[in-house]
This record gives C-alpha cells, structure tokens and sequence, in this order.
C-alpha cells in the first residue's frame, strides 16, 4: 500500500509539472508569436500542430527504451494557422529515479520489520511466552483435592492475560464447591447405608440359621447375597471418593510377591471351587516391591473375583520379574477383554462389551486402577495365553534377581 500511494503522488507531481511546462510554453509563444523548435535529441520537444485532439499527458515508449511525457493543449491565440501545442518531455531518468526510490523503500521497510520482528521477539517472550508457560505450570500443578485452594495471582500476570485468570479462578472455585458437594453426598450415603444395611445382613443370616420353609430359606439367602453386594459398592464409593481426595491413609512397605499371591490364594480358594491355581515356589531370590498390602489384597481379592465371575475355567497366578518391575499376573480363559475396550473399563460404572449379562456395577477395576496408582504401581490389561485375560499388576522392582 505505501508504494502503491508512492507511485501515485510521484505520477500525479510528473504530470502536474508537465501541464505547468506545457502552459508556460504555450503563453511565451503566444506572447512572441514564433514557434520554438528545439532540437530533437534534447529532453525537450516542442510541436505546432494544426487540428487535435486535446491529449492528457501518457507515458510513450520511444527508441532506445526512452520513457516521454506526451501532452496536447490548444493555444491561447493561433500562431500562422496553427492552433495545438505537443509537448514532449523526457522523464526516462525520472522514472529510473522513482524505481530506485520505491526499491529504497522496499530495503527500508524489509530492514525495519527485520529489526522490529528482533526486538519484538524477546519482548514477546519476556512479556507473553514465559508468563504462559508459568501460568500453564500452574494449572497442570492443579489436583481435583486442591481445587479453589491454589489460585492464581492475577496481579503477577501480564495485563493481556489477567481477565483469562480471574475467569479460571472463578471456575476452579465454582468446580471445588461441586466437587465438595460430590464428596460429602458420597460420604454421607456411604455412613448413613452402612447401619442399614448391615442390620438386613444380620437379620438375614440369622433367618438362615433358623429353620424356615425353603421358600424363606431362599429369600433370606438373597437378601444377605444383595446386602452384602450393596455393602461392597458402597465401600468401592467411600474408597473411591477418599482417593480423589487424597485422604485414603496407605501404609506403604516392602512386600514379597510371592507371599501376597499366597495370602490372596488363601484369602479366596474357598469361594474358588477348586479354580484358582497357585504356581510352587520359585528358586530364585525373593521378588521384592513397595505397596500397602491390605490395599493389594484388596485389589487381588476384586480381580480373582472378576475372573472367576467372568470364567469358566481356571483361574491362575503368577509373579514375574520383567527389567525393573515386579508383575503380578491374575489369568482366567474366560472371553478377554477386546483391546479397543481396555482403557474404557477403567472408567467408573463402564462395562465391557464381553461382560454380557453377568451383574455388575462397573466399580471394580476402577477402584483397583486407583489404589494401584496411588501405591506408585500401574494396572494394565493383556491376553493370556491360550485365550482369556491376563490382568498384570505392575510395581517397581526393590530387589532384582542374578542375571541368568
């Protein structure tokens, strides 16, 4: 734009004086009454015509790539029968002049958002780029426990980005008091259907301990089954919310993973049926991690009772040492768990497509995904050999066994 505006004063001047020269000539002849022919090789050319048109001043190209100026005006008072005046004007130097004037300004503008883009850059990063990054930080620093408790401070921050956190500041506190709310609804319900349902499951079972019609017998089995079941989900809950907000106590230590393999063994082979094997004893040294063993037993006892739910066969368990990490393996030879379906069944109240009509709320592999993360281990899901699931408790190894 700022050459386009160039170009056109520098024209509009170059014809305005063009027309001044060409009027001034045409009153110097009308004044003496004589034609002025000045040779044709100078920068100057001056013509008495006898009929028109009238011509604005245009650029013509002549020999030896010579830009002229030409113009036509009628005379003020003929001169021996000639009644138009053509001027012709040399402007090849000014033209080369004004090209070399926008190249000037060319270099001038390249040079100038050179040195604005280097001046800008450091201003840019110093003012905008690190105040993001930090502000970035401390939002990824954020935890749902800690939500409307680490504000960020407004004034600390650029101009530019002080309504963006008043906004997120707003939100986070809008999203503590929910989350607030989430928590003791979840905790009040946990607490106030515990004693309610552990008095159906004592009455229940003493029903079964008298002797009632089979009938009866029947609906007190089913009625100690489904209190025990709502007992289970409203401890999955209490556990669940206590994980999001940090206060679920864990009592980290050093554990063998053979020996809790053989406590959950013990813990589970009575309701197993005979389906739940135990690999012997290894030779090799002792595979050692760090975990809170009633929190393990607790995610073992949960994923031998999925496999059992979900398998018709056996149901075996392993302890491998794989590089740095000591894996717990829980396999069954039931149906698997497709891959595109893995991640969703970590989610809360999300089942599986293979879980068919086998009852379930969807808790459990979310709480065990949970505690797991919080004892600093991972649970990931594979395929078993020969068909089923082989559900893997993942730690960091304390002690390696000798390189074979």
């Amino acid at each position: 734009m700022l050459l386009a505006v160039h170009s056109a004063f520098a024209t509009a001047q170059r014809n305005n004086n063009h027309q001044d020269l060409a009027a001034s000539i045409a009153r110097l002849l009308s004044l003496h009454s004589t034609a002025i022919a000045p040779p044709s090789n100078t920068q100057l050319h001056v013509e008495l015509q006898p009929a028109g048109p009238a011509l604005a001043p245009q650029l013509q190209e002549f020999t030896g790539n010579q830009q002229w100026l030409v113009s036509r005006r009628r005379l003020p008072e003929p001169i021996d029968g000639l009644d138009w005046l053509e001027l012709r004007q040399n402007v090849t130097r000014s033209l080369q002049q004004e090209r070399l004037s926008q190249l000037l300004l060319i270099a001038a503008a390249g040079v100038s958002i050179l040195l604005t883009s280097l001046l800008l850059r450091p201003v840019l990063y110093r003012g905008l780029v690190i105040p993001l990054n930090a502000l970035v930080d401390q939002l990824q620093a954020l935890e749902a426990n800690t939500l409307g408790q680490d504000l960020v401070d407004a004034e600390l921050q650029p101009q530019e980005l002080r309504p963006i956190v008043l906004a997120f500041n707003q939100l986070q506190q809008r999203l503590a008091a929910a989350w607030q709310r989430e928590k003791e609804f979840v905790d009040g319900a946990a607490h106030e259907l515990r004693t309610p349902i552990t008095v159906i499951s004592g009455h229940a079972q003493r029903l079964n301990r008298d002797l009632l019609p089979s009938a009866t017998q029947r609906s007190a089995a089913v009625m100690a089954s489904e209190a025990e079941r709502m007992a289970s989900i409203l401890d999955a809950l209490r556990d669940l919310s206590r994980l999001d907000s940090g206060r679920l106590p864990l009592q980290i230590e050093t554990l063998d993973a053979e020996e809790q393999l053989l406590m959950a063994y013990e813990r589970c082979f009575a309701a197993a049926a005979d389906r739940l094997r135990l690999p012997p004893p290894r030779s090799e040294p002792v595979l050692l991690f760090r975990a809170d063993s009633q929190r393990l037993q607790q995610c073992l006892k949960a994923l031998i009772s999925n496999a059992m739910l979900y398998s018709p066969g056996l149901v075996q368990l392993q302890a491998e040492w794989r590089i740095d990490q000591v894996v717990l393996h829980v396999l069954d030879h039931g149906p698997g768990i497709p891959e595109a379906e893995r991640e969703q069944v970590f989610r809360r109240f999300a089942r599986g497509a293979m879980a068919g009509p086998t009852r379930g709320v969807g808790l459990g592999l979310a709480l065990v995904d949970q505690l797991l993360q919080a004892m600093g281990g991972a649970l990931s899901i594979r395929d078993a050999p020969g068909g089923g699931a082989d559900v893997q408790l993942q730690f960091r190894v304390v002690s390696h066994p000798p390189a074979p």
